[in-house]
């Protein structure tokens, strides 16, 4: 019989289409033993806060799922960069992984000789799956009680109304001063040392006004010190559904979502199945009404999404806050 000698090109086709098989099932494989070790999650902040609360919860329940311990290692600095870049330069191996947050969008913003980082060229989205809204919160003392009074009292006092944040890069500092920009007026922000003692300031009269989460302005609401006038999401949260949004008063919608969120984040590279693995969990986690409560309790709303749309809401929020600082002609940089 004769034989004819298969074309190099074919040849080579049909080698790719095994060679990808192999890998195909060999990722398989590895995500069918995933994990056989312990994983580490790397959350780029101190310990006690909403992203370390939120983290420690999906973390904890990862864990009793797939019968491995998930970590939890706390690295913070340089504005989140540190432990970013701690997960970005690691094995994709699935054994590291980590909270990445909104800033982590704009280091190129932030840092001299920084690239713009990018889903699937350096890190691999998993999930969003946590996000803190912020709630534009004022002292109790003032005669504010309504957005169209906050308005007013602003413009009144146009140049001179006090806002406090913690740091010029941070989400409450672009909310408030993309806030001012809305209704035509200027302001003089207060640097603090995250939102709890912005919180503190507030209730004791240091400033007029913040945009601050819901865990650390609670407690001083409730005694009756701050008051909260909307939330600066585009619907109103479960968190407190009597809080207006700002855009039920024609306040510019570019205020919305500038709030502390946060996805589960991976080395680029990591096998698809240990993604789409990690992935399927996170969704079914965050379904869980006792998660959802535990969540609630400190200030955050629970959120899930396939990769493709973690990655997508990335490059959406990374453009909005580039071009949001371009209009309020701000440097990030210290």
């Amino acid at each position: 019989m004769t034989r004819f000698p298969i074309p190099l090109n074919r040849l080579a086709a049909r080698r790719a289409t095994v060679f990808a098989f192999l890998a195909c099932l060999g990722f398989t494989t590895l995500a069918a033993d995933y994990p056989d070790k312990p994983v580490r999650l790397v959350v780029s902040v101190q310990p006690g806060g909403s992203t370390d609360t939120a983290a420690r919860i999906v973390g904890q329940q990862l864990g009793e799922r797939l019968g491995q311990t998930f970590l939890i290692d706390n690295r913070p600095g340089a504005g989140t960069r540190l432990g970013t870049d701690l997960v970005i330069k690691s094995k994709p191996d699935g054994y590291t992984l980590g909270v990445f947050y909104g800033v982590s969008g704009m280091f190129h913003l932030m840092f001299d000789n920084q690239a713009a980082i990018e889903p699937g060229k350096d890190f691999e989205a998993v999930s969003l799956f946590a996000r803190a809204p912020s709630f534009l919160a004022v002292n109790a003392a003032l005669p504010i009680k309504t957005v169209p009074e906050f308005v007013a009292y602003a413009r009144s006092k146009n140049g001179r109304i006090t806002y406090g944040h913690s740091g010029e890069a941070s989400a409450p500092s672009l909310a408030a001063m993309m806030l001012l920009k809305s209704i035509g007026v200027s302001g003089t922000g207060v640097a603090y040392k995250g939102n709890g003692p912005t919180s503190v300031a507030l209730a004791g009269g240091e400033i007029d006004f913040s945009l601050v989460d819901f865990a650390s302005v609670q407690p001083l609401v409730q005694r009756g010190v701050v008051r909260l006038i909307a939330i600066t999401e585009p619907k109103r949260s479960a968190l407190a559904p009597e809080v207006p949004t700002t855009g039920e008063f024609g306040i510019s919608r570019d205020v919305d979502g500038i709030t502390p969120w946060f996805f589960l984040a991976a080395p680029a590279g990591t096998p698809a199945p240990i993604v789409n693995l990690l992935n399927k969990h996170v969704a079914e986690i965050l379904k869980m009404p006792e998660v959802q409560q535990r969540l609630r309790v400190a200030g955050i709303e629970a959120e899930a999404s396939t990769p493709a749309q973690a990655a997508a809401y990335f490059i959406a929020q990374r453009e909005k806050m580039v071009r949001i600082v371009g209009e309020l002609g701000v440097s990030l940089k210290n």
